[in-house]
């Protein structure tokens, strides 16, 4: 689990630099220009989003590539994760496309077509990984991190292959040509490109800033636990039974506010679009009393009930130590990804991702030096993590709810 953690910021940094930007601007222009009725600027938003996602994976690919052992062994800190993240690659490739489709669903209100995706994605991951693990039983950890990744490239691909189908008829159900009100002319390709970035190039950067802090965040703390008197071996599962057991479980409420998040923000873009200043107030309250409504419980079950499940699942490896600050910090966590996920669609993204990068990187300082006490160590993660995570939260709710603003 330790290995397998190690590689995932590289997945997060790599999908920030070649989709996420792209996939937020596809939601925003698909939700403003269905409505107004420009359906053309739709498929083409598409089209050019794909175009733009290969070329920016191929170069990413050809970094990565040749650098892959000096990846592993320099910055990961343990030549094992490299075969797993050379098949990141393609589990990468087919990621990035599902998402562009996934995003136009959501922004033009069609929620049905991801959601029988997501949930066919998830039952085939399940069944890949655990079949494969089974079938071929790999001797050794690196092997099994690779088969792991194996099994989320199938998934990927099965899933990318249902939503371009979902979207292709999709698209025929619509006009193939249209007119904008008030414009005599379709909109152009250029200027379709130029809107694209505008909204994508800010956000993949301040997202490939965050993830990059995030993942020094995440890489720099089985060196600081050796730093604080752990063996290499004894810090490494720490820190996979923390990462991979205790953190996956206390994520389970976002299963409420991601959703949530996918389908609140395309019609804030579309309020923001038509300049109805009413209805945007309006989405936002109603994205921050539903995630109330749906997390806070959510989170509290957690933690008289977290430690008794964790001790069944990972027959009682220490999982559960963590659990009942990582449940409250998931509140606050829940509350920065809605807020955050509303300012992109109300056109703040510049300032959420100023709100993200200033946590982050208070959040490395913090991990760096309370790690490295003896008397601290996942402690230490723990307090730095909930502080900062609150911190974005606040920030982005103060930004957001200023009515002069708007």
């Amino acid at each position: 689990m330790g290995l397998y953690q190690l590689i995932m910021p590289v997945y997060s940094v790599v999908m920030s630099v070649t989709a996420y930007g792209l996939t937020v601007a596809v939601a925003r222009m698909s939700a403003a220009y269905s409505a107004k009725g420009a359906f053309y600027a739709v498929r083409k938003t598409v089209k050019l989003a794909t175009q733009a996602f290969l070329i920016l994976f191929g170069l990413t690919a050809a970094f990565v590539m040749p650098f892959s052992d000096w990846i592993s062994v320099t910055l990961l800190s343990d030549a094992r994760t490299r075969l797993g993240l050379l098949l990141l690659l393609p589990c990468i490739f087919f990621t990035g496309f599902e998402n562009i489709y996934k995003n136009y669903f959501y922004g033009t209100g069609d929620v049905r077509a991801p959601a029988v995706s997501e949930v066919f994605e998830q039952i085939m991951r399940t069944g890949c990984v655990l079949s494969l693990l089974l079938i071929l039983r790999p001797a050794y950890l690196e092997w099994t991190v690779g088969v792991i990744v194996i099994g989320m490239v199938l998934c990927e691909i099965g899933s990318s292959t249902m939503l371009l189908v979902f979207y292709r008829r999709s698209v025929k159900k619509t006009p193939r040509y249209e007119r904008l009100t008030g414009h005599s002319n379709i909109i152009g390709d250029k200027s379709l490109l130029s809107e694209m970035f505008r909204i994508a190039v800010p956000v993949s950067g301040a997202t490939l800033a965050g993830n990059l802090l995030a993942s020094i965040n995440t890489i720099i703390i089985p060196g600081r636990l050796i730093v604080s008197g752990l063996g290499q071996s004894e810090a490494l599962s720490a820190y996979g039974v923390t990462f991979g057991m205790t953190l996956p479980l206390t994520l389970l409420p976002s299963v409420f506010v991601i959703p949530l998040s996918l389908t609140m923000m395309p019609r804030a873009a579309q309020s923001a679009a038509l300049g109805d200043k009413t209805a945007l107030n309006r989405q936002i309250m109603k994205a921050l009393g539903l995630t109330a409504v749906l997390v806070i419980p959510a989170c509290l079950l957690l933690i008289p009930f977290g430690r008794p499940l964790l001790a069944v699942l990972f027959r009682g490896q220490g999982a559960g130590q963590y659990v009942e600050i990582l449940a409250i910090t998931e509140i606050f966590s829940c509350f920065q990804y809605i807020t955050g996920s509303m300012m992109n669609g109300a056109g703040k993204q510049r300032q959420a991702a100023i709100n993200i990068l200033v946590s982050d990187a208070i959040q490395i300082v913090l991990t760096w030096q309370l790690v490295a006490m003896p008397n601290m160590r996942l402690w230490g993660f723990m307090a730095a993590y909930l502080l900062t995570t609150a911190l974005c939260a606040v920030l982005n709710f103060i930004e957001l709810t200023k009515p002069s603003k708007r």
